[in-house]
């Protein structure tokens, strides 16, 4: 192997190493942050400006037509290194949840959640919430979630509107727990997506 192909491996291989270490402090800060509490003003400051950090050299404060951030997408979903290993376990969802607020022409409210068929279906959709808080691009936000709210739709087809409440976890430390305080959820994405009862097409519209 010659001096020139050396340098072109080890600058690869650089940059696979940085990209993983970059995935993987972001990943770290957003599970972390999300059952960080009140009490932990310094730690959550520190852990934004981490994902910051990771986020930009991730390129993914760039537009969405950036040359740079397109390579990094589309390398990080070829190899996997964009899936996550929280707390260096493959893929262990967060403490994500998703609730939907069901409208009806009557003014009746209803309530439901995801629904499904069995235990690796369920796996693959606390998968996906779990990384639909790290998701940060408003429009691909909103496309996964109404894909759920289409599935709630077809269940409640005399809805008018859809309310999509999308909330982490806020743990609680063990002195916390012996006093008596539970686990209870922070809502983070409100979305509103009507429907018309004759066709049943919808104007998704997100409220933050």
């Amino acid at each position: 192997m010659s001096f020139r192909q050396k340098r072109i491996w080890t600058a690869g291989l650089a940059l696979h190493f940085f990209l993983v270490l970059s995935f993987s402090l972001q990943d770290f800060a957003a599970t972390v942050s999300s059952a960080a509490t009140p009490s932990t003003t310094k730690v959550e400051i520190f852990l934004e400006r981490l994902e910051s950090i990771a986020s930009t050299g991730l390129g993914q404060h760039l537009s969405v037509d950036n040359p740079f951030r397109q390579f990094i997408t589309a390398y990080g979903d070829c190899t996997g290194i964009e899936a996550g290993y929280s707390y260096f376990a493959p893929a262990v969802p967060g403490n994500s949840k998703l609730g939907f607020e069901l409208h009806y022409p009557d003014g009746r409210v209803d309530y439901d959640i995801p629904v499904v068929a069995g235990a690796a279906a369920g796996y693959r959709l606390a998968t996906l919430l779990d990384h639909l808080r790290t998701v940060h691009y408003v429009r691909l936000r909103e496309a996964l979630l109404q894909t759920l709210v289409k599935s709630i739709h077809r269940e409640h087809p005399d809805a008018v509107l859809i309310r999509a409440v999308f909330g982490v976890a806020e743990l609680t430390t063990p002195a916390e727990y012996d006093a008596g305080k539970r686990t209870s959820y922070r809502a983070l994405y409100v979305y509103d997506f009507r429907f018309r009862p004759a066709t049943r097409s919808h104007t998704p519209g997100p409220k933050e």
